[in-house]
């Protein structure tokens, strides 16, 4: 009995907890949405509670932070608004975003903080959410190695849609096709090929390299800190310069993403994710590849939580705070600033294959 009514108080504790949480960042979010002209609908409002259950089941769940304390307020404050800006819900099935936690240093300080990403569903909800003219997106063809496939044929402007015949002999996805209907009746198909996906590999394995000296920055700082790539000299970029060119080479010289895959060089550099469940990655990229051109009209709050969430953007800040501060600044009360770490990974970042 005494078990029993420890587990309500924790059940009640922790749905406390959810629900104070959730009304302060709703407060939050809802006064960001009145700034800039947007209304916060119903939908954008379930979509932000829901992704404050799941962040605070994710908290719950870590060892890296004992409680909602731990993490960057402005942080959690941004990715709610991306959430709910975007529409994507992390209760749906299958889910549209994914949400990890990440150490973030700032200064002598490290910080927790929340990154979400979005899966090959958010982005069909993003199409049907925001496309340009469109009425109904289709369930996508996963088009397999030994399927019978036909191209769309065009003729002026008149089109010969494309034909599938599932032949079941192989799991391997090499066209990924989106169905659209457009508001005015027409029919348009998204579609994106397995080579396309290196290209994100390339930019995946470029991002988890930014970081990276390979040995050559070592030692310790006058204060005491150890170097880091900020600290490199001339000679020392110019070594881990030339060490990033030849895994940029070896993957160049890759046939296909799973030589890729498979390159010793760049190997120790592909996170997990990608080496664990490759065809569920390469198809997932395929996805994305096959709708994110497609033209969308987004509110300014959407529009801007896309920017902070686009890699090729993240990386140009990122190059820009390297090459603007090579040395460390020293502010008026003595304090040491320095940049904060650099963004998730680049997929748009074009690989010159």
């Amino acid at each position: 009995m005494a078990d029993e009514k420890k587990e309500v108080a924790k059940v009640s504790e922790y749905t406390t907890a959810i629900s104070q949480w959730s009304n302060e960042l709703t407060g939050l979010v809802s006064r960001d949405f009145e700034a800039c002209g947007v209304q916060f609908d119903e939908y954008s409002k379930q979509c932000a509670m829901a992704a404050m259950t799941n962040i605070f089941q994710l908290v719950k769940d870590s060892d890296k932070v004992k409680d909602l304390n731990g993490l960057d307020s402005s942080n959690l404050r941004e990715i709610i608004g991306r959430v709910a800006s975007l529409k994507l819900n992390a209760n749906a099935v299958p889910r549209e975003i994914y949400f990890q936690l990440r150490t973030k240093k700032v200064g002598d300080d490290y910080l927790h903080v929340v990154e979400m990403g979005i899966e090959g569903d958010g982005n069909d909800a993003l199409l049907r959410n925001f496309g340009v003219g469109i009425d109904t997106v289709y369930p996508c063809w996963m088009v397999k190695e030994g399927d019978e496939f036909i191209y769309p044929k065009h003729k002026g402007v008149e089109m010969t849609p494309p034909e599938w015949v599932e032949k079941g002999e192989s799991s391997r996805v090499i066209h990924v096709v989106y169905p659209v209907k457009l508001k005015d009746g027409t029919f348009q198909f998204l579609i994106a090929e397995r080579d396309s996906v290196k290209t994100n590999l390339f930019a995946h394995i470029r991002n988890n390299l930014m970081n990276e000296t390979f040995g050559i920055v070592s030692g310790k700082k006058s204060n005491g800190k150890e170097r880091t790539r900020y600290d490199a000299t001339p000679e020392e970029k110019k070594k881990i310069a030339e060490k990033k060119e030849e895994i940029y080479e070896a993957l160049r010289n890759c046939g296909t993403v799973e030589d890729m895959l498979a390159c010793k060089e760049a190997r120790p550099y592909i996170s997990a994710a990608w080496l664990d469940t490759p065809e569920s990655m390469i198809v997932r990229k395929m996805r994305n590849n096959a709708i994110k051109k497609y033209p969308k009209e987004y509110n300014p709050l959407a529009s801007r939580s896309l920017l902070q969430m686009d890699e090729t953007y993240q990386q140009a800040q990122e190059d820009i705070r390297e090459d603007a501060n090579s040395e460390d600044f020293i502010d008026a009360d003595g304090v040491e600033i320095t940049d904060a770490e650099p963004k998730p990974e680049s997929e748009d970042v074009k690989a010159p294959f």
